[in-house]
């Protein structure tokens, strides 16, 4: 049975089908396994920069394994919600909606302002700024009333704006912060992609390999049946193979780690089979577990109406 069935397409059970994907999987792992590290051998010993740059990529795939897994992520994107104001006008493309991040930004730009009380910029050095350069002071002074109140516009300042800052928000004050979160989902969403894209090619290498690898069989599997149900079940699944390749790279760092430090990109090449499978077992499973095996048929064709029974066997003493 070809691999294209595996998934979606077959009636197999999932016992059977699990025990031949894994024999599967162990073959092509250790084809993998064996030219990768012949290839990479091959280069690093021609070349010294190849070897540097293979240590270099290794140890920055190791790090992305150990500072950007799920749940890592999960908590960058929760702090960001909590830690940063939202308003309800967008600010920036980077970060809408964030109040608190605008307002960072504004200070490393204008950092003669100290702050402003009641419309009035604070610059404690302003006499001297005014008397070097009057017109270029003037002119960042308004620049930066100009952004200010384009800040101030957008937020929610009965929530956030208390008498008393000093003590607890009262529970409608808390509950309308926590709606305001809402404004913030996307910038918590943008602040940990860019997280990712920070970290270089490890980074996207290892998360776009997830990706790729638990949408094909999600998309050609018929459970879930809803497309809106597999775009939510994607980055639980691709998470899962985060876990998956955290593992693989972490026992080949404790079997080859003796003979070599540079084990986290051939540990996640031969581990590309088994993630995998790992991908298509859950969804196979669910579609095992909804298959309903037909029962066997009696004999009787249930389409059509019963013909009425008649009595053909004459009474006793004849007619």
């Amino acid at each position: 049975m070809s691999s294209i069935k595996s998934t979606g397409l077959s009636d197999e059970k999932f016992a059977p089908w699990l025990r031949r994907e894994l024999i599967r999987a162990l073959r092509h792992s250790a084809i993998l396994l064996l030219s990768g590290g012949l290839l990479v051998w091959i280069v690093t010993s021609r070349s010294p920069a190849a070897a540097s740059r293979w240590s270099a990529f290794n140890h920055q795939l190791t790090k992305v394994a150990l500072d950007q897994h799920p749940q890592a992520l999960a908590r960058s994107f929760a702090s960001r919600l909590q830690d940063s104001e939202y308003g309800w006008k967008p600010i920036s493309v980077s970060a809408p909606f964030n109040v608190t991040v605008a307002r960072q930004r504004l200070r490393r730009e204008f950092p003669e302002v100290a702050t402003v009380v009641d419309g009035t910029p604070q610059v404690p050095r302003g006499a001297a700024l005014k008397k070097a350069d009057p017109e270029k002071y003037e002119h960042r002074l308004a620049t930066f009333m100009d952004r200010y109140g384009r800040i101030e516009s957008g937020r929610f300042t009965s929530l956030y704006d208390q008498d008393d800052i000093f003590s607890v928000p009262n529970a409608n004050a808390r509950l309308g912060m926590f709606a305001t979160k809402l404004f913030g989902l996307v910038d918590a969403l943008f602040h940990v992609c860019l997280t990712i894209f920070a970290s270089g090619g490890a980074g996207l290498i290892l998360f776009t390999t997830v990706l790729v690898l638990s949408a094909r069989p999600l998309w050609r599997s018929r459970r879930p049946a809803r497309t809106w149900l597999k775009a939510l079940v994607w980055p639980v699944l691709a998470s899962t193979l985060v876990w998956g390749a955290i593992i693989f790279m972490a026992f080949a760092a404790v079997i080859f780690g003796g003979l070599t430090p540079d084990t986290s990109a051939l540990a996640l090449l031969a581990a590309l089979p088994f993630l995998s499978v790992l991908a298509k077992s859950p969804l196979r499973l669910a579609e095992t577990l909804a298959m309903k095996s037909p029962a066997k048929w009696d004999g009787i064709d249930r389409r059509k109406p019963r013909p009425p029974s008649t009595n053909t066997v004459p009474p006793v003493g004849g007619a």
